[in-house]
């Protein structure tokens, strides 16, 4: 794991928390989907609109602005908890 307070979507699928493939919905507009796709050197980025990119890039595509705070609350997984809430959990279990 990476360090402790620093958000890492391949944290959170090598913890079995994401899977690759699946699929995240923007919270303001689930027509915006994202997916978890596995790079070449084997880091977990999202991908958007047909190209990998950081949740931090994706949050921004989405909401045309920086986000107004941490991006991984910008997108929920199927069952409704934001990166950010899957983040947190992932963090007080370890």
């Amino acid at each position: 794991m990476s360090k402790k307070g620093k958000f890492d979507l391949s944290d959170l699928v090598h913890a079995g928390v994401l899977k690759e493939g699946e699929e995240l919905f923007f919270v303001s507009d689930p027509s915006q989907i994202a997916s978890v796709t596995k790079l070449p050197n084997g880091d977990f980025k999202v991908n958007y609109s047909g190209e990998p990119m950081s949740i931090h890039a994706a949050a921004q595509k989405c909401l045309g602005t920086e986000p107004p705070n941490h991006a991984s609350q910008w997108f929920r997984n199927g069952s409704g908890k934001t990166l950010f809430e899957l983040w947190k959990d992932q963090e007080a279990a370890d």
